[in-house]
């Protein structure tokens, strides 16, 4: 018995705290919801129920649902989208998603870079097994830049402010680095539809040999 009203006890005091951070009209009507607080509200886990019923909008979990899965990093940086993530996630607690398609969410929703490319070749099983791998590419790539690392190693006059040009969308890197690679362009024109071999423009600069032959021995007859 002595157990029970510890624990009692305990509960009244979460209610009392939980209400006294309370504003406005959610504060209002847990002080006046029934005779008194303890009796309107006995345990903290009736309170959450009962302040999402009357004060959370209609198909609350359902709007946080289609939110997570319409989530993408887009411009934003890695760390604000994984919490973006986290944070709708804690909001379908009460009806959780699975954790394959909150898996495929994040894995979707990243933008083209390393981290992307190095989550969808190992493909783990879990969130946030997926986040940590990318955390960690994302670190090692932005490491391996030039310009990441203070100073060089045989400086003696100490470190040097660290360089933030790193900063730069990784996309744009990636996608430039895969155009130098794979387009390859005209040396007499730069166009990139044809080789030089090809090329129109050169081909009317150089005349055929025999109009040059032709033409050379018509100037020799008429002298």
């Amino acid at each position: 018995m002595v157990m029970g009203s510890t624990l009692l006890q305990n509960e009244q005091q979460r209610v009392a705290l939980a209400i006294s951070k309370l504003g406005g009209r959610a504060r209002k009507w847990a002080l006046t919801c029934g005779t008194s607080v303890d009796a309107a509200f006995p345990t903290w886990a009736q309170l959450k129920q009962q302040l999402s019923r009357v004060f959370a909008p209609p198909n609350q979990v359902y709007r946080i649902r289609s939110r997570l899965l319409a989530t993408r990093q887009g411009k934003k940086k890695f760390l604000d989208y994984v919490q973006e993530l986290r944070t709708l996630i804690a909001g379908t607690a009460a009806d959780p998603l699975p954790e394959a398609v909150t898996l495929t969410v994040f894995m979707e929703g990243l933008r083209t870079s390393a981290a992307r490319t190095e989550v969808f070749r190992v493909h783990p099983s879990l969130f946030e097994e997926a986040v940590s791998m990318a955390l960690n590419t994302e670190h090692n790539f932005r490491s391996a830049r030039p310009g990441w690392y203070a100073g060089s190693a045989g400086s003696s006059s100490g470190p040097e402010p660290m360089d933030l040009s790193y900063a730069e969308d990784e996309e744009a890197e990636l996608l430039a680095a895969e155009q130098r690679t794979s387009i390859r362009r005209c040396f007499t024109c730069g166009s990139t539809r044809h080789l030089w071999a090809s090329c129109p423009v050169r081909n009317q600069h150089k005349a055929p040999p025999s109009q040059a032959s032709g033409s050379s021995r018509g100037n020799s007859g008429s002298q």
